[in-house]
């Protein structure tokens, strides 16, 4: 069974293998640079430049996301508990963060919004490929 959440994330912020060997932040991080390897070669070929830097600065505010997400919940798990105005300002900052990041690559004319997309979805990927080895582990 998948137990409690704080099987997996300890208070101190790094992720701690569980039973079933799921928790493994660092796994997943590799994995997610992977496919921002993969995606910012795809773009270099498919449409030149500005498509590597539109996946690389994606990438990046993906990575930057994981971090303070990964942070945020590792506090909410922890014995001293921030206050819930603390913890709506660290979303609604990190939120601005991604938003702002977005604006910035539509503003520059020679950085593509739908390559950047791909950038921030490397976690996602990672994650589905992580699910998948452990179903096929199964």
């Amino acid at each position: 069974m998948l137990g409690r959440a704080g099987d997996y994330i300890g208070t101190e912020g790094r992720a701690r293998r569980g039973r079933e060997g799921y928790g493994d932040e660092a796994r997943l991080t590799r994995r997610a640079v992977r496919w921002l390897v993969l995606l910012a070669l795809a773009g270099l070929l498919v449409s030149g430049w500005g498509a590597l830097v539109s996946v690389a600065a994606g990438g990046g505010l993906a990575l930057i996301n994981f971090i303070w997400l990964r942070r945020a919940v590792a506090g909410a798990l922890a014995e001293e508990k921030r206050s819930m105005a603390a913890a709506a300002a660290g979303f609604a900052g990190r939120f601005g963060l991604i938003l702002a990041g977005l604006f910035a690559i539509v503003q520059l004319s020679f950085l593509s919004l739908l390559w950047a997309v791909g950038g921030l979805s490397v976690f996602v990927l990672a994650g589905i490929e992580e699910a998948i080895r452990l179903l096929w582990r199964r």
